[in-house]
């Protein structure tokens, strides 16, 4: 029982020190951030709360901020190769 407890009680302590979970509309202020942590979902494939609010709004982060523009330009493309679509 004291092993299950301790065990539990790791599990917590650790879970605590994930990284604090951002609003869309934070992400949405800080664009910058907001294309880092892009990139940073897609290349581990994490879904965590952060990821998927940044990617809620990255299209509109795209509108206005040229490096997510570049991203989501160079994800499209890829699909339409993937898939045999010219556009």
């Amino acid at each position: 029982m004291k092993k299950i407890c301790t065990l539990l009680i790791s599990i917590f302590i650790l879970s605590a020190c994930g990284e604090d979970t951002k609003s869309s509309d934070w992400w949405l202020n800080h664009p910058k951030e907001a294309t880092e942590k892009y990139k940073e979902c897609k290349k581990s494939g994490e879904d965590s709360v952060n990821c998927q609010n940044v990617k809620k709004v990255a299209g509109i982060i795209g509108r206005t901020y040229g490096p997510m523009l570049e991203i989501l330009k160079a994800e499209s493309t890829e699909y339409d190769k993937q898939h045999g679509l010219n556009r």
